[in-house]
């Protein structure tokens, strides 16, 4: 197993992205939230790193067994993975359910690209719905396949976490 630390820094967001990226953490709510969970979105909330303060935002995620496995879209620079490098103890929310876990970086190059393209087998289950994809792209706000194409191109340089529930931690919402 090769151990390295990801490299992938694709920068910050422009404003209009930062908001984007945000929506999801104010619609996640009741039915809505069960239909992002099913379309591979989920919440997770990190403490701060600075400000010490619960810290939520919408991520893209894999079931893996128990665990969830996320993606770090954005690199190295997204402040939540920040965050959780500076405590792994975080909350998701998928669908109804909240649960408290601890989340570990993926050491292993190999492994993250492989669950990296285990993702992008699984895109048509994920992300925005095919119709919405197409606007989406065509406007010129969100391209999907292009981004999962971006981040198979990174060959394990893009940052994977696995979240581990902490057992008898998982609550209803």
């Amino acid at each position: 197993m090769a151990s390295s630390q990801p490299t992938f820094d694709r920068g910050r967001p422009n404003a209009f992205r930062k908001w984007f990226f945000k929506s999801p953490v104010s619609m996640y709510r009741g039915p809505v939230g069960d239909i992002m969970s099913k379309r591979c979105v989920m919440m997770l909330t990190t403490i701060g790193r600075k400000s010490g303060l619960p810290r939520t935002n919408g991520v893209s995620f894999m079931p893996a067994g128990d665990n969830y496995i996320i993606f770090a879209g954005w690199g190295i620079q997204s402040d939540w993975y920040k965050n959780l490098l500076a405590n792994p103890e975080v909350t998701i929310q998928v669908g109804s359910k909240t649960i408290k876990g601890t989340a570990k970086p993926i050491e292993d190059a190999a492994r993250r690209r492989d669950l990296m393209l285990q993702m992008r087998k699984r895109s048509g289950q994920c992300g925005p719905p095919e119709p919405v994809r197409s606007v989406l792209k065509a406007t010129g706000l969100f391209d999907y396949e292009g981004e999962l194409d971006l981040a198979v191109k990174q060959d394990g340089q893009l940052p994977v976490i696995e979240i581990t529930p902490i057992s008898g931690a998982t609550r209803p919402k």
